[in-house]
């Protein structure tokens, strides 16, 4: 399960990381759980397509613990055995966005909760993992845009305040 603030870059890391898997014998598939931003669903059909890896969304409903357990249930069906759930974020933490995370967490019990981070953010990303590792429990982090005029600074401090590892590190919105 992916989470993060909008914009940190879950939707291209979730493409990257089911890539990655992919070439490591996996039969990843992609969940699209943002049915808040517009053409967030289409974004991640989109980065799915380019790779050949499945999407399974739920363009019907806005209730994202049901969609997350019906990808569940199809990944079962279709032998995926690795599902990344493409989860909404906000423009800043807020109750109702840590509410539905926290649901969805508890409707299908995920391996890993990694959370993506801008590393442009600076030292606010050590606010942003703090509250989601608080409400969440997560399990590892992710800085995406490395490549951008940061260098990445705020990644030894997120990882003191949450005491989770940085797991991966992305430098570039191409994914291939």
């Amino acid at each position: 399960m992916l989470v993060g603030l909008q914009g940190s870059g879950k939707t291209t890391t979730a493409g990257k990381l089911a890539n990655l898997l992919r070439k490591q014998g996996k039969n990843p598939l992609l969940v699209a759980c943002d049915v808040y931003r517009p053409a967030a669903i289409k974004q991640l059909q989109v980065v799915g397509g380019s790779l050949n890896i499945p999407v399974f969304a739920n363009e019907a409903s806005k209730d994202v613990v049901h969609i997350a357990k019906q990808a569940m249930n199809i990944a079962i069906s279709k032998l995926n055995d690795v599902v990344i759930l493409d989860t909404a974020g906000r423009l800043h933490i807020d109750e109702e966005l840590m509410q539905e995370l926290q649901n969805v967490k508890q409707g299908i019990r995920p391996h890993e909760i990694l959370l993506v981070v801008d590393s442009m953010t600076g030292q606010d990303a050590v606010n942003v993992a703090t509250s989601f590792n608080e409400n969440l429990g997560i399990d590892g982090v992710i800085l995406t845009k490395l490549d951008g005029d940061t260098r990445g600074g705020a990644a030894l401090s997120v990882k003191k305040v949450t005491g989770r590892p940085i797991k991966f590190a992305g430098s570039r919105r191409k994914i291939k």
